[in-house]
């Protein structure tokens, strides 16, 4: 079965693909309005977007994705002799991928992160959204867009959705280094070939990059216990 991406669609697809990425955020907002009116709706977006930003947590959620991939590409240079760096990208791509700035955090790390916080611990939460966040993506697998094994992806999502967690409980409910991380990070998947459809069908940097994933997953979260005040 031949493989395609978001990318070989056409407008019409690409206008489908952009609404479909945005209903998390389009979800929220009509819960919201409709159960807790447009005051509570704007306290809300104040929190996620304008209160408690702290540079340093936005420049970290650029430098950990930046510090997988690039590790992930020393790693198979030495021991695979492959680089995976391709820094091309064409303007239709780019738009995409900035799109996650916008399109998700609202939803996963802004509303439905803090309501599954209420009833689990901040060990489990995580786990929780970045296994719902996975299935998300479901449709992509029925289309035959994506070529990773799907559980190594489910394990993607569940070692980025630690991050995000910590990065938004440290900047107490602001969703914008969560943003910057997702954005990163699909930029970064098209920067760098990890791919199995961009390095001939090899799959081992898709794995390495997710090992890689998990290690830093788990050192922020142990950073996350021991310096977020409640």
């Amino acid at each position: 079965m031949k493989k395609y991406t978001i990318f070989q669609y056409g407008f019409f697809y690409l206008v489908l693909y952009g609404f479909q990425a945005i209903t998390p955020a389009i979800s929220t907002l009509l819960v919201l309005i409709i159960l807790y009116g447009k005051a509570l709706t704007k306290q809300f977006l104040k929190k996620c977007f304008i209160d408690n930003i702290r540079i340093r947590y936005l420049v970290l959620a650029f430098l950990f994705p930046f510090i997988i991939f690039i590790l992930t590409d020393i790693f198979c240079f030495v021991f695979l002799n492959v680089s995976t760096i391709n820094p091309s990208i064409s303007i239709k791509k780019f738009i995409i991928v900035l799109w996650a700035l916008i399109s998700e955090e609202i939803g996963w790390r802004g509303f439905l992160q803090e309501k599954i916080d209420e009833y689990l611990n901040i060990y489990i939460t995580p786990l929780v959204i970045g296994v719902i966040w996975a299935l998300w993506h479901y449709h992509f697998f029925l289309l035959g867009s994506m070529s990773v094994p799907f559980l190594f992806f489910v394990l993607g999502c569940i070692a980025d959705s630690y991050g995000y967690y910590w990065l938004t409980k440290k900047s107490k409910g602001n969703i914008i280094p969560a943003s910057i991380w997702h954005f990163s990070g699909n930029l970064f998947f098209i920067i760098f070939f990890i791919h199995p459809e961009y390095n001939h069908g090899n799959i081992l940097p898709y794995v390495i990059l997710i090992i890689l994933s998990i290690i830093i997953a788990i050192f922020i979260t142990i950073w996350g216990i021991f310096s977020v005040k409640y």
